[in-house]
């Protein structure tokens, strides 16, 4: 199982960045500048291998849902609750369609804390990483994912149950019940492991 939480090098947003599950900054290797933008609140990043898992497929009268099983970037499954993502889910993680046929997806994903909240500037991001708004709430024993407006979304987090890697990631291993945390959320998808044993690996 990967690290639970390590530092990237010089590539990493000036080096204040962190990583958790192997994950680098988004800006790493592809030109670039991240000199010109430094971040209010060091980045998280994580990385995770959505596998495709059509027994969890789910509908509803408004919205499709596709399922995955997400795993460590080694293949071990991941101890999270999530398990399903609806089309626009899929489409910041870069998964559904945009997987190509493929059966898994290896996905970095970035947790930008936001202090200033809901007014604050828009993380800029390279070219190919997708980026989104959102905040966290928690709400007992669980924290959910809002988007901007308010509106919730399918995404929890169980306090409990689920890694403490992933809780630290997200924002919630701390989150007071009814707080709500700010952050901008980043993907970019990799290459999958499969693809890498014949190529360059990724990061």
């Amino acid at each position: 199982m990967p690290s639970s939480l390590k530092t990237p090098g010089s590539d990493a947003l000036n080096g204040q960045a962190r990583s958790i599950g192997n994950g680098h900054p988004s800006s790493a290797g592809n030109g670039w500048d991240s000199a010109k933008w430094i971040p209010p609140v060091p980045p998280r990043f994580l990385v995770a291998l959505f596998r495709r898992d059509p027994s969890k497929d789910t509908r509803t009268d408004r919205r499709v849902f596709e399922g995955y099983q997400i795993c460590w970037p080694d293949g071990e499954p991941a101890s999270i609750s999530l398990e399903r993502f609806c089309q626009l889910g899929c489409r910041l993680l870069g998964l559904g369609k945009r997987m190509q046929g493929k059966e898994e997806q290896l996905v970095e994903m970035g947790v930008y804390p936001l202090p200033e909240g809901l007014q604050a500037p828009l993380t800029p991001t390279p070219p190919g990483v997708r980026c989104r708004r959102f905040y966290l709430m928690r709400e007992n024993g669980l924290a959910r994912v809002y988007f901007f407006n308010g509106s919730p979304t399918e995404v929890c987090f169980d306090i409990e149950h689920d890694d403490p890697r992933v809780l630290e990631w997200i924002g919630a291993s701390d989150l007071p019940v009814g707080e709500q945390r700010w952050f901008d959320f980043t993907a970019r998808t990799l290459e999958a492991p499969s693809e890498q044993r014949n190529g360059q690996p990724s990061g």
